[in-house]
Parts: C-alpha cells; sequence; structure tokens
C-alpha cells in the first residue's frame, strides 16, 4: 500500500503564454516495500485562473499524476 504523507511545492513558474502555472511538487511517499519514506518529484501545471486555491491544484494534480502511474494495468478484451 502507498500513501502520500506530505506535499511541497518546491517551484513554481507563470507561463504567461499558456495562462497556466509550472511547478514542481515534492510528495513525501510511503510505501509498504520500504523501510522509510522517500521524496517523488512531480511536475505538472494548472491553469492560472480557476475555482479552487491555485496551491490545492497543483498539488492534486502531482498526487493524481504519480498515483495514476502506480495503479494496476487492466488488460482489455480484443
Amino acid at each position: 500500500m502507498m500513501r502520500i504523507l506530505s506535499a511541497t511545492i518546491e517551484r513554481a513558474h507563470y507561463a504567461r503564454d499558456f495562462g497556466q502555472v509550472e511547478a514542481t511538487v515534492a510528495l513525501l511517499v510511503k510505501d509498504s516495500a520500504r523501510p522509510v519514506p522517500y521524496v517523488r518529484r512531480i511536475f505538472t501545471t494548472e491553469p492560472a485562473r480557476g475555482g479552487a486555491p491555485l496551491r490545492e491544484r497543483l498539488i492534486d494534480s502531482a498526487k493524481t499524476l504519480f498515483l495514476a502511474r502506480y495503479e494496476p494495468q487492466v488488460e482489455r478484451a480484443a
């Protein structure tokens, strides 16, 4: 089982040409296969304007990208 213990925005940059904020988010992850937590850095982007606060959207996006990589692969019938 994998858990995200904390998340911190390390760097953020406003990409004016695209109207988005690009950020590197550091996730502190605890995996049952490893004895100690480790840091995983995820690069993500979010629109500069939106409903929820920008900080929350960036962290949620990084968590989603990280966890999507570890979800079990489902085989599709042909």
